[in-house]
């Protein structure tokens, strides 16, 4: 693994009394980088939208399927937009070289808790790369010296963005940035995006437990509105859809909580 220069600096990231959203998601898949503020957080999200953590899971099985359905495909060149927290396994670079053991993966991010478990907690592997930037600004990302030297601009690029559409609330912002990787990408590129996509109730209860126990702003979308995102997008069979209903392992063997179909997602090919 190589990682990109630039200091990271630990600050309000590591505070133990205020949730943060990476280690929510940890806590959901089971892990133990996180703290009685991240599960209080979780339980209240939990009680808000019942089944909320079961679909923070569904979120993380979904990311690993698209990964593996693209290296499938001959995919060799990933920019993961969103990583966070590192987990035990099926990490993009280990779900991605099973299937292409030369494959190429960039994570970025600019959450410094995140970047200091990477750091710590991804192999030692030269495919493997870890950059400190903003996901959403793509011509400064794509120009990075670690990212440029990674990637080869002239092969198609798989940009995970399976876990950070609602963390950004600004519309405007987030289109420009999907807009400039489509833009930017060669031919063949893929988007891989997911977006929480409740009705407007729990919607609405899922933002503002979200902004009192992590103090920042998040954005639930309508499915019309996630699917303006895949603009300029050749959307993958079976389109954009519920995530569990994307490429499924197999039958649902439970009948799933309600908010297992709280999240929508696809993939999309520029041509």
């Amino acid at each position: 693994m190589t990682l990109a220069a630039e200091p990271v600096v630990l600050g309000d990231c590591l505070s133990d009394t205020v949730a943060s959203p990476a280690r929510i998601r940890d806590a959901a898949l089971g892990g133990q980088d996180n703290y009685a503020a991240d599960r209080d957080a979780l339980r209240e999200l939990d009680e808000v939208a019942p089944g909320f953590a079961d679909l923070l899971r569904v979120v993380r099985a979904w990311h690993v399927r698209v990964v593996r359905h693209l290296a499938a495909r001959g995919f060799g060149q990933f920019l993961d937009l969103a990583a966070g927290l590192p987990a035990a396994e099926d990490n993009t670079h280990q779900t991605a070289q099973r299937h292409n053991p030369d494959a190429k993966v960039v994570y970025t991010g600019t959450d410094n808790l995140v970047l200091s478990y990477e750091r710590a907690l991804l192999d030692d592997n030269d495919t493997v790369h870890v950059v400190h930037a903003d996901g959403l600004d793509p011509h400064a990302l794509l120009a990075h010296e670690t990212v440029s030297s990674a990637l080869d601009p002239a092969q198609p690029v798989a940009v995970l963005l399976t876990t950070g559409v609602q963390d950004e609330p600004d519309d405007d912002r987030l289109a420009a940035a999907l807009s400039g990787y489509r833009a930017l990408l060669p031919p063949g590129s893929a988007l891989a995006l997911s977006c929480w996509a409740p009705p407007s109730k729990p919607g609405r209860a899922i933002e503002r437990t979200w902004a009192a126990r992590c103090h920042r702003e998040i954005r639930c979308r309508t499915e019309n509105a996630v699917e303006r995102l895949f603009t300029g997008f050749d959307l993958l069979d079976p389109g954009l859809v519920r995530l569990a209903d994307w490429w499924p392992d197999g039958p649902l063997l439970h009948t799933p909580p309600p908010a297992h179909q709280f999240a929508l997602g696809g993939v999309g090919i520029k041509s």
